[in-house]
């Protein structure tokens, strides 16, 4: 495990804004191409992100961070693919690599208009170890349904690239509902050895907090607001896993749609073929959409 290196606090001080109807979004590119407010009427899916900086390694829990080239976590910070050992850079008094390096750097806008935009990476080779230059695309659009988010993910190195792709938003809804036919259960460490079969239905803020992997989860997912406000969370298929994340008596509920379990790359090495992880190869693209559809209550409307 590496050291993780000193980088520039991140600025979030300039934001971009997109509308339709009464939905709003606001974004902070330069603060690690972060969704920073997702609003109706007033009402706040996300937790508002306010700062305007902060250490890149330690950021506020609020808005939605993009997760990659992976997601979630990979144990000691270290892996081995195609026959080669790499070791990653892990957080501060942290074991694990985490998250990949997307959060921690500054992203640039691309297509701006009312209810569109663009926000793109270009990282090169070596990263927070990362031995593969890549480019990663957020497109968000919103519209009367809601918010719909595309990441993609394109290859710019010269050999095949393990990767990951998610969204980690902090949703103030107070519980998730769902049918997930898998977990994976994590140690203290929020390490997963393997899966098993199971059904969840549902799981909420608590006094004790949670950190559950799922898989099979169909894709669906609806949020819940005590008001009678509902987040219908859809996503395409390659969003086959999803990480529901509290902590102990938080004011946020994170229902992140991800393409892979934590530690996937590690895991998959030894065999499990349920992981998520996925190969690119030089030159290639990969992409998944997950729409964040907004139902407003009745009486709510006006």
């Amino acid at each position: 495990m590496q050291d993780f290196p000193v980088l520039a606090a991140l600025d979030a001080s300039v934001r971009v804004t997109i509308a339709s109807g009464a939905h709003q979004a606001e974004f902070a590119p330069d603060g690690g191409g972060r969704l920073t407010r997702l609003s109706t009427g007033g009402h706040d899916w996300i937790v508002p992100l306010t700062a305007t900086e902060w250490p890149a390694a330690k950021w506020p829990r609020a808005g939605a961070y993009p997760l990659a080239p992976y997601a979630n976590r990979i144990r000691d910070g270290v892996f081995t693919f195609d026959g080669a050992r790499h070791v990653l850079a892990s957080l501060p008094g942290r074991p694990h690599a985490i998250h990949g390096a997307g959060l921690y750097q500054s992203w640039r806008v691309r297509d701006h208009a009312e209810d569109r935009v663009d926000l793109v990476l270009e990282q090169p080779a070596g990263v927070l170890g990362w031995p593969w230059a890549f480019e990663c695309v957020q497109r968000y659009r919103l519209d009367a349904r809601g918010l719909s988010v595309a990441l993609a993910i394109v290859n710019l190195g010269h050999a095949p690239m393990p990767f990951g792709l998610g969204l980690h938003p902090y949703f103030t809804a107070q519980r998730v509902t769902l049918h997930a036919r898998r977990l994976w259960p994590a140690d203290a460490d929020g390490m997963p050895a393997g899966s098993q079969t199971g059904h969840v239905r549902e799981l909420r803020r608590s006094a004790e907090g949670c950190d559950t992997y799922l898989s099979q989860w169909e894709g669906r997912a609806t949020l819940h607001w005590p008001d009678g406000h509902q987040l219908a969370l859809h996503a395409d298929p390659a969003f086959a896993h999803l990480v529901v994340y509290t902590a102990p008596g938080a004011d946020f509920l994170c229902v992140e749609p991800v393409t892979n379990v934590a530690d996937a790359f590690n895991l998959a090495a030894g065999g499990d073929t349920r992981t998520g992880m996925r190969v690119l190869e030089p030159g290639a693209r990969f992409s998944a959409t997950a729409l964040l559809g907004l139902a407003v209550p009745r009486a709510a409307r006006g």
